[in-house]
């Protein structure tokens, strides 16, 4: 050391100076020069290239690190088991092909059978393939996701695509990042600079790897792939400091602090993407033999290649199978996670040990994730904020926490801000914990705040689109997760149109966990503003709900409100003889509960189900029944719809000065009312009385005023229709390509609203035009 010390005052150099011309710590070269360690041959060949010092120390070094190194004039001869200090190279790696320069190609195999994920491929190549940039400005991508969705995979099949644009070497470290005791970089750097055969001392400090890794890499082309990374912290010490070099990290967190990183998120497999890895494992052919039975199986692995992954091993292992069959295990949900296991490799396993890292909560009143991530599983597959605060019972600013620390965890996608949705196989994990963790009457105790939060939602937007429909009462508003409040029909029914699914599955989950009050009252509120949307499909199944739970309660009334709401529905769908069915029942209940109310609209029912079947004569009959009992209630809005619907009859009867008659005046009462729907309708049959009779000229004005209000209404049927009938106004007026924009509006409706006849018959008026004009 007296030789080194001898260097260094004659430079003048302090231990700091040292440190900075090295890459190595102030703390080690004091160390070292006060001969606490001896100093690595590394370091002195770095100092030494710095100061242009004299070689003979490096001799020196080679004697006092192993004394059977020969003495000066005597030949070197490698001994048989070690091979002696590096060569003394700087801080460079030696020029790649010299016979000294190691071949640095650390990386992993890529997954034979890999598919799919072109897109991140390609994001991937343009990220990391080496360009003019900033000096020092190292080009990083970090891959994220959740627990089986592949990430190690895309890595190592990019790695590989890249790695003839690297020459100087491509290193490779499993970080161990979800292990119990992830990797140190310390060790990592260690690893990496033995490969480069550089001398590593257990106790060299972290600052001096660090400086050492960052000089070897000087000037070089090297790819760095770092897998399963916990935190920065364990990456930054492992960055290259070269423009020339590339890093490659994948994590199941964002790692924000990394600067400069590129992130890149990795979701589930479209649909053909997951048939297209499963086809790649188990052979084109076989899945070529049972078509539709693969496309199922790939849809129910919810798009995560390990399920994929783990469905082709359990095929491969049964090859007299057809794929279908395994599909059709796992089209059961309760079993479904158990079918997605092979030997060691499980989904449940995966998202387990996702799930049990959450961090616990760090202060009183702080949400729990874990507890957070099960309720989740008694929700809608999609929720937004408010819903979700109210299923866990929290105000929405720690609920909010909760829920984007387990979006940042990949248990839960954000779709857009303030909507959270769960993956199908992790909505069936959070159903497990939820079953194991939380008590029956936890679970239905959260189901019941958060079910009745949509419920309170739906009566509002009921209160703006149906303002004078008689409705049943509602259970008491939860003080703490209060609804939204609509101002106007738009703001309601776009509400409506976004939580459509979550009231449906609201429905449904009140029912399974026996809140049956919240399960009936549900579909009668949303009846009315479903049935004007068009939402057959969801109206018709949340009736199904609820007409077992009032039956299940003994709720009579309700029973009878969903049973005519119903009617109406099949009376749409022509589906006569079960509507008649639910509406002599529906009338039977409400006249032994002596509910005239309820009796004057299934009258009106009874009426608007024989004029669709178009029995004009006796729908006038009941029509004026509920016309006649509606004056004695003094109930003006069922008044107003008995009067429409007599003008309707009366002009397909033949009479249209008593139809306008009847119609007026329902006009009059509907905008008293402010019904704005029921003023659409009126102005629309108007319209129709005049254009029957040969009078398209009258019609028009009464058809261009309806249309707005119809579509302010939310009332897709009287939109069609109008959209229909003006189209035939534009024809009458010898106007072809307005009456074609029209028509093709209304056809579109039509067809969206399942009316398919209806379409047909506007597609017949569109060819007659076309052949016209032909």
């Amino acid at each position: 050391m007296s030789r080194l010390r001898a260097l260094k005052d004659e430079l003048r150099l302090t231990y700091q100076q040292m440190g900075r011309m090295t890459h190595y710590s102030r703390a080690s070269w004091e160390r070292w020069l006060n001969g606490k360690r001896l100093v690595t041959h590394a370091a002195l060949a770095s100092l030494l290239a710095a100061t242009r010092g004299d070689d003979e120390l490096l001799r020196l070094h080679a004697i006092a690190a192993d004394p059977r190194q020969p003495a000066a004039g005597q030949d070197a001869q490698p001994s048989a088991t070690s091979p002696g200090p590096a060569p003394a190279t700087g801080a460079h790696l030696p020029a790649p092909g010299t016979a000294s320069a190691p071949r640095i190609a650390q990386l992993p195999s890529a997954v034979a059978g890999f598919a799919g994920r072109d897109e991140h491929l390609r994001a991937l190549d343009e990220t990391l393939t080496p360009v003019d940039g900033p000096a020092g400005q190292v080009r990083i991508a970090v891959v994220t996701g959740g627990g089986g969705m592949g990430k190690t995979s895309l890595a190592l099949q990019a790695a590989h695509r890249l790695a003839d644009r690297f020459p100087d070497g491509q290193f490779f470290a499993d970080l161990g990042g979800t292990d119990l005791a992830p990797r140190e970089p310390h060790h990592v750097l260690s690893w990496w600079l033995r490969a480069l055969g550089r001398d590593v001392d257990p106790r060299d400090d972290l600052d001096e790897l660090v400086g050492r890794w960052r000089s070897a890499l000087h000037g070089r082309r090297a790819l760095v792939l770092l897998d399963n990374a916990k935190d920065a912290r364990q990456v930054l010490p492992l960055l290259p400091a070269e423009r020339s070099c590339a890093v490659l990290v994948t994590s199941r967190d964002w790692l924000p602090g990394i600067p400069g990183a590129r992130p890149m998120a990795l979701g589930p497999l479209a649909d053909d993407e997951a048939l297209e890895v499963l086809a790649a494992r188990i052979g084109a052919d076989r899945v070529e033999r049972d078509p539709d039975g693969a496309a199922e199986l790939a849809r129910l692995c919810g798009g995560i290649p390990l399920a994929v992954q783990i469905a082709a091993a359990r095929l491969t292992a049964r090859p007299s199978w057809p794929v279908g069959a395994l599909g059709a295990r796992l089209r059961d949900e309760r079993r479904r996670l158990d079918e997605l296991k092979v030997a060691d490799l499980t989904v449940r396993a995966v998202f387990h040990l996702t799930y049990t890292g959450l961090p616990k909560p760090q202060a009183d009143g702080e949400v729990d994730p874990r507890q957070a991530f099960r309720l989740l599983g008694l929700a809608p597959k999609e929720v937004g904020l408010q819903a979700a605060a109210a299923l866990l019972g929290e105000q929405e600013e720690g609920a909010e926490a909760a829920l984007e620390l387990l979006v940042d965890s990949h248990l839960v996608d954000s779709p857009a801000p303030g909507r959270y949705r769960l993956h199908d196989l992790l909505g069936l994990y959070a159903r497990e914990q939820v079953a194991q963790e939380e008590s029956d009457a936890e679970q239905r105790a959260a189901v019941r705040r958060m079910t009745g939060w949509y419920l309170a939602g739906m009566a509002d937007a009921d209160r703006v689109l149906s303002p004078n429909t008689r409705r049943p009462g509602l259970p008491e508003a939860d003080p703490h997760h209060p609804p939204p409040v609509f101002a106007d029909a738009g703001a309601a029914l776009a509400w409506c149109d976004r939580e459509r699914p979550a009231l449906l599955a609201a429905a449904r989950l009140a029912a399974e966990h026996a809140v049956h009050d919240i399960a009936w009252l549900l579909p009668v509120y949303a009846g009315s503003s479903f049935r004007q949307c068009g939402w057959y499909a969801e109206s018709l199944a949340m009736n199904d709900v609820g007409l077992e739970a009032a039956r299940l309660l003994g709720e009579r009334g309700g029973e009878a409100a969903l049973l005519n709401g119903r009617s109406s529905l099949l009376t749409l769908a022509d589906r006569f003889e079960e509507a008649e069915e639910h509406l002599t029942a529906a009338l039977r209940i409400r006249r032994e509960l002596g509910d005239r109310i309820g009796e004057v609209s299934a009258l009106g029912n009874v009426g608007a189900l024989f004029a669709r079947q178009g029995r004009w004569a006796d729908s006038r009959t009941y029509q004026l029944q509920a016309l006649a009992m509606s004056r004695v209630l003094g109930r003006r809005p069922l008044e107003a719809n008995a009067l429409s619907n007599l003008g309707t009859c009366a002009d397909a009867l033949g009479d249209h000065a008593e139809a306008l008659e009847y119609l007026r005046a329902a006009l009059a009462i509907h905008r008293e009312e402010g019904d704005i729907d029921g003023e659409a309708v009126a102005l629309l049959n108007m319209a129709e009385v005049h254009l029957h009779h040969g009078r398209p000229a009258e019609s028009l004005p009464l058809l261009e005023e309806a249309l707005p209000i119809a579509r302010e209404a939310g009332d897709r049927y009287a939109q069609a229709t109008v959209l229909a009938d003006l189209g035939r106004v534009k024809a009458a007026e010898h106007l072809p390509a307005e009456a074609r924009a029209f028509l093709l509006q209304a056809h579109g409706l039509w067809e969206e609203l399942g009316h398919h006849r209806t379409a047909a018959a506007v597609r017949a008026e569109l060819d007659a035009l076309d052949t016209d004009a032909g």
